[in-house]
């Protein structure tokens, strides 16, 4: 698409600037490059595009046009904004309906659910194992009752919920079937989405229950069930925030988002179902970061490229919404900081515009309190409001994909796709990404990014305002007005409420829902062989989490870590 009299004119011309400039380049830095590695030039150019073969059509398209890399829709933010969401959970079902009700009311059209630790690993609050750990982190809900306290006065017709639950992701999702039948509304109509991530949790967060092949097993069957019956629903969330959290780099955190949701659609493939019948109930969750806004721009966009073609090339889809990248975003809550944490509010709103230029999907802003601890209902409907001026005060809705053609940024997007292809065909070498987490060698690389990372931080290279540079003088925290802590008493009542939900149940009905399933598990997955519809009759019956878990753990064990050093 370049004409080589023009590009020779352009490359004489960049060659007489650097000439003319080189005295005043001496006073640059020594290194420019992006946190993952990639060198950033001084400009950039049609040169560098065209070096790389660089192809419009081919290689960025149209909006809503194959590859997708300047997004799934046509119109973009001109015919709908992103949806505002923003991450929380407060340890009483009634604590957490009266702070997503506050959510709504700022502008929230989807309520992501921060469960408790028992409730992620599987355990019910009257568990010797879930003791000292009931609702600190997060909503202990753990019963359908507890689903009708907590989403009293919500409208399922108008808001989204959004379920990081993983290991029991099942669980949850049958919840919210089931409270949706008692509302009058079916499944076909019922909207949300679910984290069922679970290989992230073998890579970085710990959450996890059974062994990955089961693990796998289990998230095929949501997506297979979902695809089949719920248009409205997004089955699974594939993460990379998580793995950034922990430490990736922004190749590796794209490379292994690829990865795994490769595994979990072959999986479902294997079985029988059509991938086109279940690509568009998968969406994606990467980190946005405010300090590597460009950088995170160009994975963005590259996700889009990269998916589209493992689609179209690997599982034959047919259908556009199949080759579609759904992206979900959130800022890290590593990227923020006790130290001057207003400075918090900036950097949420830095996280937001880089995700907003990237025309993701979803947003999901974390609050400026969050490093004290569970966030404050102030902090969280600031981070909704912080969403809010980006999107109605900035302009970022009026054109579609507004960096499309940036020579820096197309630059930039073409090598971390290059970057991470490789990482992901070394995956593939290496037997896949099931056997790199049995193996530790997912762990061992984001272990090593981790470590790169905070010697680059403690030399300084890496800046902070207010952590490492820019400090108050005195050295002191200042610590916000109002801090939230959960009440140390909430457990006993959680306690007391799942034993009053199990005195007052059909307890035989619950036994023939649960051996049912742990039947159902021990048999080979198949098309015909779903468990979301066994959960479901366990959900009704009013089966916990803890039981659910555990009849699934009778058919498939649980999962040790191995060494990875």
């Amino acid at each position: 698409m370049f004409n080589q009299k023009g590009l020779n004119e352009l490359g004489d011309a960049v060659r007489e600037w650097e000439k003319k400039n080189q005295e005043q380049f001496k006073t640059e830095r020594k290194l420019f490059a992006t946190e993952s590695g990639i060198p950033i030039k001084k400009i950039y150019t049609p040169l560098d595009l065209a070096e790389k073969g660089f192809d419009y059509l081919k290689d960025v398209g149209l909006p809503g046009e194959y590859p997708y890399l300047r997004g799934n829709s046509p119109v973009g933010y001109r015919g709908k904004l992103w949806g505002i969401t923003a991450y929380g959970g407060k340890g009483t079902p009634e604590e957490s309906n009266a702070l997503w009700k506050a959510q709504v009311a700022a502008g929230a059209d989807t309520i992501s659910v921060a469960y408790d630790l028992p409730s992620q690993l599987g355990l019910d609050p009257d568990n010797s194992k879930a003791e000292g750990e009931v609702a600190r982190v997060g909503i202990s809900m753990v019963s359908r009752k507890d689903w009708e306290v907590a989403w009293e006065g919500i409208d399922f017709n108008k808001i989204g919920v959004y379920q990081v639950f993983n290991a029991p992701a099942i669980f949850g999702l049958a919840n919210h079937i089931t409270l949706a039948e008692e509302r009058g509304i079916g499944v076909a109509e019922l909207r949300g989405m679910q984290q069922n991530d679970v290989l992230k949790e073998y890579m970085a967060r710990g959450n996890y229950i059974f062994p990955p092949g089961p693990s796998i097993r289990l998230a095929g069957d949501i997506l297979h069930y979902v695809g089949k019956n719920m248009p409205r629903y997004q089955a699974i969330t594939v993460c990379g925030v998580h793995q950034s959290e922990r430490g990736a780099n922004n190749i590796h955190e794209l490379a292994l988002m690829m990865a795994n949701a490769a595994a979990y659609l072959q999986a479902a493939v294997d079985r029988g179902v059509d991938a086109d019948s279940i690509a568009p109930g998968i969406m994606f969750f990467p980190a946005v970061d405010h300090y590597v806004f460009f950088e995170e721009i160009a994975k963005f966009r590259a996700m889009r490229r990269m998916w589209a073609k493992i689609m179209k090339e690997r599982f034959k889809a047919k259908k556009p919404e199949s080759l579609q990248c759904r992206i979900y975003t959130a800022e890290g809550g590593m990227g923020l900081h006790k130290e001057q944490y207003l400075n918090n509010v900036g950097r949420i709103g830095l996280a937001t515009l880089a995700a907003a230029l990237s025309g993701v999907e979803l947003i999901d802003t974390r609050s400026y309190d969050e490093q004290f601890g569970i966030p404050t209902t102030e902090a969280q409907v600031n981070a909704i409001s912080t969403q809010n001026v980006v999107a109605y005060e900035t302009g970022v809705d009026s054109t579609v994909d507004p960096l499309g053609g940036s020579y820096f940024v197309e630059s930039l997007t073409s090598e971390t796709e290059e970057r991470a292809w490789k990482v992901v065909e070394e995956i593939d070498n290496q037997g896949g990404i099931v056997k790199c987490i049995e193996t530790g060698y997912v762990q061992r690389m984001i272990a090593k990014d981790a470590y790169e990372w905070q010697k680059r931080f403690e030399s300084g290279e890496i800046k902070r305002v207010g952590v490492n540079i820019f400090q108050n003088s005195g050295g002191e925290i200042e610590k916000p007005m109002r801090i939230y802590r959960s009440d140390p008493a909430i457990e006993k009542l959680r306690v007391e409420a799942v034993v009053e939900v199990k005195k007052r149940r059909d307890n035989a009905r619950v036994k023939k829902c649960l051996d049912e399933l742990t039947a159902l598990a021990r048999e080979a997955p198949s098309a015909n062989n779903n468990l979301v519809p066994a959960v479901i009759d366990a959900a009704r019956a009013y089966a916990t989490v803890g039981e659910v878990s555990d009849a699934l753990r009778k058919a498939w064990g649980e999962f040790t870590e191995p060494s990875i050093f």
